[in-house]
């Protein structure tokens, strides 16, 4: 059977159920939903002298990927998901400072609905701040119509709300959809983008004798990095574990099973990689606005272009940062060795409990160190590699990164469901 085959059968075993076929379904009604809303501008601003502006300017350009073009067409989803991700960030960060949020974390089904609460109200409050942010700079580089107090106060709320329900979309989607909602938004947005950016390159070589060995170029380049970030995402640590039960059989009491506990290389998968994009672009945010009127701003706009070997760095430790703490967060040593104890089960030549936590940390710290590295260079390597030959920013390991970790993630989730129906996976 041919892998085309193969494919058709598996898809047709993923119609055929239909809890899952529901779920992809009312996914890709929502996707259709955030792209007919991309669509919808806000009154007031000259669209089409932005759109210019954004096509030229590699910053701009990275914004509006991430909006899936709903920035330079300063849609009603012109700020995306950016402020419910950078609330999240901050509400995930004050976890580790105060120690009564924490405690809340931790109280289960009505702690994470309390957490999730506050994040949605943090979520607005950011979602004006940019708003506003975004008004005045349109302002500034004269795009407004009729500049003014009530253009400001009509598109923050028009932004806010866009937001706000962009956030209630990928809420949805993770509900009652399939895969993660806000990082399936994100992936939509950025394969909404592609179409453009690769005629974006085509024109700009257009009838040079460079531009054949250029698209093979991309192309190679592309199939390496999709190869290398698809290893490691499905990449796992096999940590050995012995469970000893009753047996019944003659001159035995008991029986031991071998098995291993599985520890991904990239636990964090591609979040880390979204937390740092945004937090990078707040200052750049900044820089736009403020414009001259800043302290050091040909200093500050200089250093934050995103082929400058300051924004390269910074971008690269924020992502490492991100590895760990988001590794931290979603994987618990104390829980995974208590969990073993009370099972009977052991890692061989460790005693269970105190040495057992250790064990499992120093793993999870060296693997940790091997994805969040990979994250950071494949990261950054791409954006000046493309910068070089003279590529859109599209072209950008952080897009890769996020397409590939958002897709794979996704497959194994349908996977998760094929084979509760008895079902082999999707992928093999």
């Amino acid at each position: 059977m041919s892998s085309w085959e193969r494919f058709n059968t598996k898809l047709k075993q993923v119609l055929e159920l239909p809890e899952l076929r529901n779920k992809i379904l009312f996914t890709l009604g929502m996707f259709l939903i955030a792209r007919a809303g991309s669509q919808i501008p806000a009154p007031g601003v000259d669209i089409i002298r932005l759109q210019q502006m954004v096509e030229g300017n590699d910053l701009l350009s990275f914004f509006n990927m991430f909006s899936g073009g709903a920035f330079g067409r300063v849609s009603i989803f012109a700020l995306g998901v950016m402020p419910y991700i950078n609330a999240s960030i901050i509400m995930q960060l004050m976890a580790v400072i105060v120690p009564k949020l924490d405690e809340i974390q931790k109280e289960g089904e009505s702690g994470r609905q309390k957490i999730t609460q506050w994040t949605r109200y943090l979520t607005i409050v950011i979602s004006a701040i940019q708003g506003f942010t975004a008004c005045m700079w349109l302002q500034s580089v004269g795009l407004v119509t009729n500049p003014g107090f009530l253009f400001i106060v009509n598109t923050i709320t028009v932004f806010t709300a866009g937001s706000v329900f962009l956030m209630w979309l990928g809420e949805q989607i993770t509900v009652y959809g399939i895969g993660n909602g806000i990082s399936l938004l994100i992936f939509l947005n950025i394969i909404s983008g592609m179409p453009s950016g690769y005629i974006q390159a085509i024109q700009k070589f257009s009838g040079s004798k460079v531009l054949a060995p250029m698209l093979v170029f991309v192309v190679l380049i592309t199939i390496v990095v999709i190869w290398l970030i698809t290893v490691v995402q499905l990449g796992v640590r096999q940590v050995p574990v012995q469970y000893v039960g009753r047996g019944h059989s003659a001159g035995k009491s008991k029986v031991q099973q071998n098995t291993y506990l599985p520890i991904k290389v990239n636990v964090a998968g591609v979040m880390p990689v979204i937390f740092a994009s945004v937090l990078m672009s707040l200052p750049i945010m900044l820089i736009q606005t403020l414009g001259d009127k800043l302290p050091a701003y040909y200093f500050m706009q200089r250093i934050f272009e995103q082929t400058h070997p300051v924004y390269l760095i910074i971008f690269a430790v924020l992502v490492v940062f991100f590895s760990f703490f988001y590794t931290a967060m979603m994987f618990d040593p104390e829980k995974i060795a208590d969990n073993l104890k009370q099972s009977g089960g052991t890692v061989p030549g460790i005693r269970p409990g105190n040495e057992t936590v250790e064990y499992l940390e120093s793993v999870v710290t060296k693997i940790t160190w091997v994805g969040a590295l990979f994250l950071a260079i494949i990261s950054v390597a791409p954006i000046y590699l493309f910068s070089v030959v003279g590529l859109p920013i599209f072209f950008s390991g952080t897009s890769i990164i996020i397409l590939v970790g958002v897709g794979v993630d996704t497959i194994q989730q349908i996977n998760a469901q094929l084979v509760m129906k008895n079902y082999k996976g999707f992928i093999k």
